[in-house]
């Protein structure tokens, strides 16, 4: 087996599809070759997956209110890349990695963003991008019932919470497997 380093990238290729691809194959191939290695990895980031879920309602509420009639496009390829986290949460759940087809320019909209908005699930979505919100949009959802608010506050603060420990088990586990792929 080819060993395989994630400490060795800085950033996500974007810029470079190939390499982006080889690092995400890498990536599954964990998952695929050791499963039972990453077993609490998975339950954790299905978790993270279902508090996601719980608060989505709520972020598209206000989003739809704001988003639809905003004249700044946030959704930029810079804004929403990926990171090393995300990759390894999507991995783990088994889920298939939203690559884009070609290099991406940092101005360019985002390319999952469609007329209709984004074309993937929330808990799908990178983090930076996914719970990024303008001035405008937290000043709506703070119009909320307090109780709405502070449920939608408690279970944001228990995903970010779970996203770590999921990260703790995946680095811890990856010990077991040598770096093997």
């Amino acid at each position: 087996m080819q060993q395989f380093c994630l400490t060795e990238k800085i950033e996500l290729l974007w810029n470079k599809i190939d390499e982006l691809k080889k690092l995400v194959d890498g990536l599954d191939s964990l998952f695929v070759n050791f499963p039972e290695v990453f077993e609490q990895t998975k339950a954790l980031a299905n978790e993270v997956k279902n508090l996601i879920l719980k608060v989505d309602p709520f972020v598209e509420i206000y989003a739809k209110k704001v988003c639809s009639n905003c004249i700044n496009i946030c959704c930029l390829n810079k804004n929403s890349r990926y990171e090393y986290d995300d990759l390894i949460y999507i991995l783990a759940l088994r889920e298939k990695f939203p690559l884009p087809e070609r290099n991406l320019k940092e101005k360019e909209p985002c390319y999952l963003l469609t007329e209709k908005g984004c074309k993937i699930p929330r808990y799908l979505r990178p983090l930076r991008c996914n719970w990024y919100f303008c001035k405008e949009l937290l000043q709506e959802m703070e119009t909320a019932p307090p109780r709405a608010f502070r449920e939608f506050s408690n279970t944001f603060n228990k995903m970010l919470y779970l996203r770590q420990q999921m990260l703790n088990s995946f680095f811890q586990s990856l010990s077991y497997t040598k770096g093997d792929v």
